[in-house]
């Protein structure tokens, strides 16, 4: 169920671009725990919601309950074109690069470092793991998710620890991981963040295909906005945005309807700089703090 634990980040940010319209076609890409989804059908709009998470599934029945102008496929958002969506244009689409309450607090996956879960951080149901890099990527390996995926300078005195530790004995529980990262003499960007939180990142992101899920999906989202709707994606760390960025960039209107991509379609960007969370929703909750909003115009 959608609990209170569960808050949709940038709500206001988002309705703010679709307000006073009415009954549009909607695609949340990434359902989550229903809070963004919630908001469009409060307000009368008709939503088709993509999620490869099994309690998402559940979620989406119960809404459906009180909402019927709600559908929901269980797929993860690159395969959008191959659900045979009843929609084929939407007004608005929306990609939440984050994770819902549910995925966070799930000690299977193992996203958190509160929670001492057996190392995965593998939440789409895929064969690698955190447990498999750690334990068994090579040194170049190791060094290309630290150094790519983590921005962590040292990852090559990062691998080399790693190495070493699991020599003596493998790595297999995330404060096990954590331990080891305190003790490897690495610097991390740590003083405003949890220390480990570039290494995790690395591992969810290698895990999960997360850069390749979004560049496929941006390849193939223009088939699906209807002339002057709207793309909204919400990135949480540099390497998403900076994908969203170019995207925005690479495909936008320049003037008299001519497209830089030198196709027939193309974006105004509506958000020069990317939107972030206002004050109160950073007090009201933490997780918001490195959200940014990207939206789009598209033009057809």
């Amino acid at each position: 169920m959608i609990t209170d634990q569960h808050i949709p980040i940038m709500t206001n940010e988002i309705l703010s671009f679709i307000y006073r319209k009415k009954n549009l076609s909607i695609l949340d890409c990434t359902f989550g725990g229903g809070g963004h989804s919630k908001k469009f059908l409060e307000d009368g709009h008709f939503v088709t919601a993509i999620d490869q998470d099994d309690s998402s599934s559940i979620i989406a029945n119960q809404l459906k309950k009180n909402f019927p102008n709600i559908f929901f496929y269980k797929n993860n958002f690159k395969n959008l074109d191959l659900l045979n969506l009843d929609t084929k244009k939407f007004n608005f689409i929306l990609l939440d690069l984050g994770f819902s309450s549910n995925q966070l607090d799930d000690d299977s996956i193992g996203l958190s470092f509160k929670i001492n879960s057996d190392l995965n951080m593998n939440y789409l149901g895929g064969d690698l793991n955190a447990h498999k890099i750690i334990n068994y990527y090579n040194m170049d390996e190791l060094k290309r998710v630290f150094y790519v995926y983590g921005e962590i300078k040292q990852a090559e005195k990062l691998a080399k620890f790693i190495i070493n530790q699991r020599s003596i004995k493998k790595i297999n529980t995330n404060f096990e991981f954590i331990e080891v990262l305190r003790e490897s003499g690495v610097n991390f960007r740590s003083k405003k963040i949890h220390f480990a939180t570039q290494a995790f990142q690395a591992l969810r992101i290698e895990s999960n295909n997360e850069l390749e899920n979004l560049e496929i999906f941006l390849k193939k989202v223009h088939d699906f906005l209807d002339n002057e709707a709207y793309l909204a994606i919400i990135s949480f760390h540099s390497l998403e945005d900076r994908i969203v960025k170019n995207y925005f960039k690479d495909n936008k209107v320049k003037k008299n309807n001519i497209f830089q991509n030198n196709k027939d379609w193309g974006f105004e960007i509506l958000t020069k700089k990317p939107l972030t969370p206002s004050k109160l929703e950073l007090i009201e909750n933490n997780r918001s703090r490195s959200a940014k909003l990207r939206v789009g115009k598209f033009i057809n």
